[in-house]
């Protein structure tokens, strides 16, 4: 059979398709393109579902709580009375290593304060800078690099190392290095 044979074979199988397609419309439509109902059954065991929820009735209880709890935490903000320190220091300040040992030591005594760090800097040698202050990174404190410098004009920042320190809803900035603890007591008064 050549290649001739092979064409006219496939024109008369495609014809052949077409016609019986017009002649029996219904057998194209003949499941494919109907819907199925995918809706799920209903297995008619309503002892399994109220046996399962009665197995501990302290388990029910639990589950609301818990339940409860996460919806709170969720609905409620982050750091109720605010209290917040925010670090800004430059990696070619020589006081940067004892404002960042400052407030390591701050953060172990007062665990429920956040803290946080943010270095102002350049692009130049950004990565030898990192390296040699990589203690840094390993202190548990978050810290943010403001290479465009807008983080510390936002918050009025000119000097480092500086202290941003959010109490009661109240921003207080200090500049230089500072004891943390002395300086929120003489917030309270």
């Amino acid at each position: 059979m050549g290649v001739l044979a092979k064409e006219n074979m496939l024109h008369i199988l495609a014809v052949i398709i077409i016609v019986s397609l017009f002649l029996n419309p219904a057998s194209v439509k003949a499941g494919f393109f109907e819907e199925k109902d995918t809706s799920v059954q209903e297995s008619g065991c309503s002892e399994c579902d109220s046996r399962v929820v009665s197995l501990n009735s302290d388990l029910k209880e639990k589950v609301v709580a818990i339940e409860r709890a996460i919806s709170n935490n969720f609905n409620k903000k982050e750091n109720t009375y605010g209290n917040e320190i925010v670090l800004f220091i430059d990696l070619t300040n020589n006081s940067s290593d004892a404002a960042v040992n400052a407030l390591v030591k701050f953060k172990k005594g007062d665990p429920a304060w956040k803290v946080r760090g943010v270095i102002t800097c350049s692009k130049d040698n950004l990565k030898e800078k990192l390296l040699q202050k990589q203690k840094f990174f390993s202190n548990g404190i978050e810290f943010s690099i403001d290479l465009s410098g807008n983080l510390a004009k936002e918050s009025g920042i000119f000097k480092t190392p500086a202290y941003v320190i959010i109490y009661n809803g109240k921003h207080h900035k200090f500049a230089g290095f500072i004891d943390l603890n002395d300086e929120i007591s003489k917030l309270d008064k």
